[in-house]
């Protein structure tokens, strides 16, 4: 497994582990925050000892953050490395997860843990739903399924993942996650949502899949979700 690695020198790190889902292997990516009462955890993946050991040398662990209903895998296993945090999931997760201890639920405006820290807006549906994140202070967008960006240098891929991502149009192209694609209906909502984030002021964008977007990251989310902004 890779090494906890910065993304933003002393504010965030990034971490992948593989998972199984819908027949393929994939890496997914957690996000680890240091706030200004401590570490935060976006997307937890498995925490073993390495793991564990690396992220408590950045800090206090004080939230782990469930932000999608199809992003909750390795909740349990963070609860279990650091039992002293609060762990807040998106709102409708508690009834899919209702083996998860939540003490709070997220939707499109933030909790006082760090309201003025992170902006947040919700998009989905009833199949995927998530909430996105801007960390004002190093200008990083922090994303689930939004936008996924597979690439000919992502690790991890083999040849079934690249020929289903390349029939569905998503290799060497960001795009959202087919469920965000095929099941958001509410055309308007979802606009909504994405010129909110879009006027956010941001350099670069961490996703869970694929590779992080450091070029011109708004080019890339309007032309994802160019069927929807058009």
């Amino acid at each position: 497994m890779t090494a906890i690695r910065e993304i933003v020198r002393d504010q965030i790190w990034v971490k992948e582990w593989p998972v199984h889902f819908a027949g393929m292997d994939i890496l997914t990516r957690m996000t680890v925050l240091r706030m200004a009462d401590g570490v935060f955890l976006h997307s937890p993946v498995e925490i073993d000892a390495a793991t564990r050991a690396a992220i408590e040398a950045l800090g206090t662990v004080r939230a782990i953050i469930a932000p999608s209903t199809v992003h909750h895998l390795f909740v349990a296993s963070a609860q279990a490395a650091f039992p002293s945090a609060l762990t807040y999931g998106i709102e409708g997760l508690e009834t899919k997860r209702d083996d998860l201890r939540f003490d709070g639920l997220i939707g499109a405006e933030p909790p006082p843990l760090w309201a003025g820290q992170l902006d947040q807006i919700t998009i989905g549906n009833r199949v995927m739903r998530e909430v996105d994140f801007l960390h004002r202070a190093s200008r990083t967008l922090i994303l689930t399924d939004l936008v996924e960006n597979f690439q000919d240098e992502t690790p991890g891929t083999n040849v079934f993942l690249r020929e289903f991502m390349e029939v569905a149009g998503m290799w060497g192209h960001p795009r959202p996650a087919p469920e965000l694609r095929l099941f958001t209906l509410h055309q308007r909502a979802a606009r909504d949502a994405l010129e909110k984030l879009l006027a956010w002021d941001f350099d670069r964008a961490i996703v869970s899949h694929g590779e992080l977007l450091e070029q011109d990251p708004k080019a890339a989310i309007r032309e994802a979700w160019s069927w929807i902004l058009a």
